[in-house]
């Protein structure tokens, strides 16, 4: 019934609703949080990441001795689905030090995964001839920006709240907000939900309403999320699990317990909460719309491997996504932080 020149078509719908997604966790970063769980989150977050990156290159390597693909799916393995996380957590009213460690691990990753995947794949464009320029600067240039823009943008919001007397127009300048930073973003080329989420921090951080902000918010975002989760199901090609093929099983299995052994390092080695270091790893097991993006881009500018990144990508999310929510889920009721019935 939907059609490809249909998904097409309403791809917007989806970057709006994964700007919407990226916002909210950033509205989940909070300075007070953040020193509370102290610098600990961020190593925790570091060693996830490079992990589940080092573990995937690595099998990746062995099996295909193709050292710029096993780069690209190393990169790649580090983001952890936010619309996921976010919407399990919100569902069952999670709450506590492991629901805190993982939306903020969750927010830390992707930025990491955007950083390290845009370094990586503009280094594989350079060595191939497909791209030209400096890509340390480049990189710099796009983050300052995307932080510029978000920041700009957040404080417009601030100063806008102070001066209106009704939450629906707050929301209307939040949405509004959204859209300017994902339209900025993509006619510069930058990452809109690095955008989106500097947005959503910077809101939380400077608001005096920002309680009140994601209150109203969710009042709208429902709609957006469940056209995302439906166009992001019908993105996925379930004749891509015929392909998997040793490569795709690799980095299946390598990704989660790279992640896993990366969280039991850095919680024993920098003395993080047992509660974190028992059930964060399996919490982070959801991938989908940022990994695949990632692939298309991957599939549409570097051809010689693109098809194969996009075939290991796309069969593994099937699995991820069949999964993963309930594992999230089943990490967090055993933490005992669900209250459903609140």
């Amino acid at each position: 019934l939907i059609s490809a020149e249909t998904l097409q078509d309403i791809h917007m719908l989806n970057e709006i609703a994964l700007g919407l997604i990226l916002f909210a966790i950033g509205g989940e970063i909070q300075i007070t949080h953040l020193k509370a769980l102290g610098k600990r989150v961020v190593l925790v977050a570091l060693a996830e990441s490079f992990g589940a990156f080092i573990l995937v290159f690595g099998v990746t390597a062995a099996v295909t001795r193709d050292y710029a693909l096993a780069t690209i799916l190393g990169s790649i393995s580090i983001a952890t689905a936010p619309g996921v996380i976010l919407l399990v957590v919100r569902e069952y009213k999670s709450s506590g030090t492991l629901t805190d460690t993982l939306l903020a691990v969750v927010a830390m990753n992707n930025v990491l995964c955007l950083v390290v995947f845009r370094l990586t794949f503009a280094v594989i464009q350079l060595t191939t001839g497909s791209a030209v320029g400096g890509v340390m600067l480049d990189l710099f240039m796009e983050l300052i920006v995307a932080v510029l823009i978000g920041g700009a943008i957040a404080m417009v919001i601030t100063y806008w709240e102070q001066h209106i007397d009704d939450l629906s127009e707050l929301l209307l300048v939040i949405i509004g907000g959204l859209l300017l930073g994902i339209g900025l973003a993509k006619t510069l080329g930058i990452s809109h939900l690095l955008v989106c989420l500097i947005i959503g921090a910077v809101t939380n951080n400077l608001s005096m309403m920002h309680r009140l902000i994601y209150a109203e918010l969710r009042q709208t975002e429902m709609p957006f999320y469940i056209a995302f989760f439906v166009l992001s199901g019908a993105s996925l090609h379930l004749d891509a699990l015929s392909g998997l093929g040793l490569l795709g099983l690799a980095y299946l299995v390598a990704r989660p317990i790279g992640k896993y052994l990366g969280i039991a390092w850095a919680s024993r080695r920098f003395n993080a909460d047992p509660v974190v270091r028992k059930h964060l790893g399996l919490a982070l097991l959801p991938q989908a719309g940022v990994a695949i993006g990632m692939a298309l881009l991957v599939s549409e500018h570097v051809p010689a491997f693109g098809h194969v990144v996009s075939t290991v990508i796309l069969s593994s999310v099937i699995v991820y996504e069949s999964v993963g929510p309930y594992l999230t889920k089943l990490s967090l009721a055993r933490a005992g932080e669900l209250h459903p019935e609140d």
